[in-house]
This record gives C-alpha cells, sequence and structure tokens, in this order.
C-alpha cells in the first residue's frame, strides 16, 4: 500500500470525523472519545510497553491498518473492549502497524463503522463481541479483500478468524476459588443477558464451586435481555445487594461493564468479588478476589501476525487452558495450598480428567 494513498485516506477520515462530530444523522460512523485518528503507533507505546513489557519490534509494518470496533459503551469499561485496546496497543508496540478505534454509541451504528473501515481500505477490522456478528455477516461478502476478526462466536466465511473462549473452563477455575474462600456456603453469579454465551460462564462457575464443595449454594441473576445488560452498573448493583442479603459472601459477574456495580456492592459490603476477563483488582483492591481472564488482546496478536507472514484470516481457534486463552489471576489472596489445588485442577481440565459442562457447541 503507497504511503500516499496511506496519508489521504487518513486526510478523508479525519474530515469525516469532524463532520460527523458536529452532525448527528444516520450516517454518523466511526467515533472516539480521544483523538478519532491514531496513525502513529508511537500514540500507543507507553502503555502498550507497560501492558507487555519490553517492546519487541518484529519489522516495518506502518503500511497496515488495524480498526477494532467497540461494544456499545466503548472504551472505559474495564471488561472486553479495554482488553481489546491492550491488544490494539501491543501490536502497535510490536509490529508498528496503524490502529483506530471506533466506540459505537448504540447497536445501530456497528454496520457503519464497519462499512467505514472498509472503504478506508483497512486490512484487518477486528470485531470484539459476538454481538457484532449480524452486521459483520453482512460485511464480510461485500469486502472478500477485506480481514476481519470476531471474538466469542464463529462466522463462517473465508475472510474471517473466528476466536472462541472456553469461558466454561476459567468459569470453573473461578468456581473452584469462590468455594474455596466461602465461609458461608452460599456464592453469587451476576450476568449480563440471560444468554448460551453467558450461560456457559454460569454453568462452569457452578460446577466449579461444586466440585471443592458439593453443598454449596450458587445464587445466579442476570441484568436484561438486551444489549443495555452490558453497560447497567445499577441494576447489577441492586442485584448483588440482594444476594448479598441472602447470604453470598463471593460473587462473580460475566456482565462486560454492568460488572462494575457487583464489584462496587462487594466493595461496600467488604465481601469477596472476581472479576472477568481483565484482571479487575484495581477496583477494589481489598476485595477482588481474583479475576477470569479472556485473552482477547492474545486473538488480537495472533490475527495481526498470521496477516503480516502472509497468513490467511479464516477459520476457528479457540483460546482455552491448554492455551491459556483462560485462566485465572494468582495472587497473596490465595494460601499456597490453595494456589496448589487450583493448578490441579487446570492440569486436569487440560488433560481431560475433569470435563467441563459446556451449554453451547464451541
Amino acid at each position: 500500500m503507497r504511503y500516499l494513498k496511506v496519508l489521504s485516506l487518513v486526510m478523508v477520515m479525519v474530515l469525516v470525523f469532524a463532520f460527523t462530530a458536529c452532525s448527528k444523522t444516520p450516517d454518523q460512523t466511526v467515533e472516539s472519545k480521544e483523538s478519532p485518528v491514531k496513525t502513529e503507533a508511537e500514540e500507543s507505546q507507553e502503555e502498550a510497553t507497560k501492558q507487555s513489557g519490553e517492546a519487541n519490534v518484529l519489522g516495518d509494518y506502518s503500511d497496515i491498518k488495524v480498526g477494532l470496533i467497540c461494544t456499545t459503551g466503548g472504551l472505559g469499561d474495564q471488561s472486553v473492549n479495554d482488553q481489546a485496546q491492550m491488544g490494539m496497543e501491543r501490536i502497535a508496540e510490536e509490529f508498528g502497524v496503524q490502529i483506530q478505534i471506533a466506540e459505537p454509541a448504540d447497536e445501530s451504528q456497528i454496520l457503519d463503522m464497519m462499512q467505514q473501515f472498509c472503504e478506508m481500505d483497512f486490512d484487518l477490522i477486528v470485531c470484539c463481541a459476538f454481538s457484532h456478528e449480524e452486521a459483520l455477516l453482512q460485511v464480510a461478502p461485500q469486502y472478500p479483500d477485506i480481514n476481519f476478526m470476531i471474538l466469542d462466536t464463529i462466522v463462517d466465511l473465508p475472510n474471517v478468524m473466528s476466536f472462541t473462549y472456553a469461558t466454561h473452563e476459567g468459569s470453573f477455575l473461578a468456581g473452584v476459588a469462590a468455594a474455596q474462600k466461602s465461609e458461608t456456603n452460599v456464592i453469587g453469579f451476576v450476568g449480563g443477558m440471560n444468554i448460551p454465551t453467558i450461560q456457559k460462564f454460569e454453568t462452569g462457575f457452578i460446577e466449579g464451586a461444586k466440585y471443592i464443595n458439593p453443598d454449596i449454594q450458587v445464587i445466579s441473576k442476570y441484568i436484561g435481555t438486551d444489549a443495555s445488560a452490558w453497560n447497567d452498573p445499577a441494576t447489577a448493583k441492586a442485584l448483588t445487594q440482594d444476594m448479598i442479603t441472602n447470604g453470598a459472601d463471593v460473587c462473580y459477574h460475566a456482565a462486560g461493564g454492568s460488572g462494575l456495580g457487583m464489584i462496587e456492592a462487594c466493595v461496600e459490603e467488604d465481601i469477596w468479588a472476581i472479576g472477568v476477563n481483565i484482571d479487575q483488582a484495581h477496583l477494589g483492591p481489598d476485595n477482588v478476589l481474583t479475576s477470569m481472564l479472556t485473552r482477547g488482546d492474545v486473538a488480537i496478536f495472533i490475527a495481526t501476525e498470521t496477516l503480516i507472514n502472509g497468513g490467511e484470516i479464516s477459520g476457528h481457534v479457540i483460546l482455552d487452558c491448554s492455551n491459556d486463552g483462560v485462566g485465572l489471576v494468582m495472587n497473596d489472596f490465595f494460601t499456597d495450598e490453595e494456589k496448589q489445588q487450583i493448578d490441579e485442577v487446570k492440569e486436569k481440565i487440560i488433560s481431560g480428567e475433569i470435563t467441563v459442562t459446556n451449554v453451547m457447541d464451541y
């Protein structure tokens, strides 16, 4: 791709953003809370270095453009969007690619943002959640020369690489941790939407807890039935407070940005919270027991590395315990004996000695 073409496209993008910022029309596309266009890898180096360690620049790929489309609510969700941002910053740091992050205000903007990236000849477009599947199915066939990746679902198209998480395995480990620490033998689960993707977390969590304590009680509550369920911390907080009233002393969430409300309730009531997706310890240093990690940042790195090496961006990759695509944060809240037990459970999952129920086909 020629540098003049890239420069021209970036200038066009700036003009488009300047126009859309002043005009709230149905054609509004890519937005950002900060500068809408990130064309220099240097902008993300400092934070990426904090997340990934010392830089490891593998080559000059500054003509490659990678775009990320967040879920509604955008950056700052302390969940899937922030984790995807970590992956974007890592590829900017290590490969020198250009990155652009789009933050839809609502679901209706996702399709337009995806098409905007395509029209601007982005080399890889990252869809960071299963909720982007419908838009991707419409757009990807129209742009067969554009590469796409999507997290947490499978889209069977030749130019789409799909990544799914074995969240049932990671949640099993979270359940083990919860049962280890519970003194009331009552724990809680807060889900976003009551759909199979989140039931997968819930089922693994329950099975992991009961593996340690067959008599433990798990209270499960869901926030809503539409996309707003991922950005409703007030409801999550109220549901958690109700669980605590009913005896829960450890609570785990799979609720996106809504999960911040669960953690807030746990901090206020001084009980254990288990975060998700990224290490959420900073939200409650004395109360966040651990976090179940889903490594979307790793998926973004894999797809980008495949692209720059000339590989095919297609197929299905499972991120599970065996490749550390899911896992649990270990810290000083756990005794050596508890850590050893969790490690042993993880190895039994990897070997197949423990089979965790997966309510989905992937």
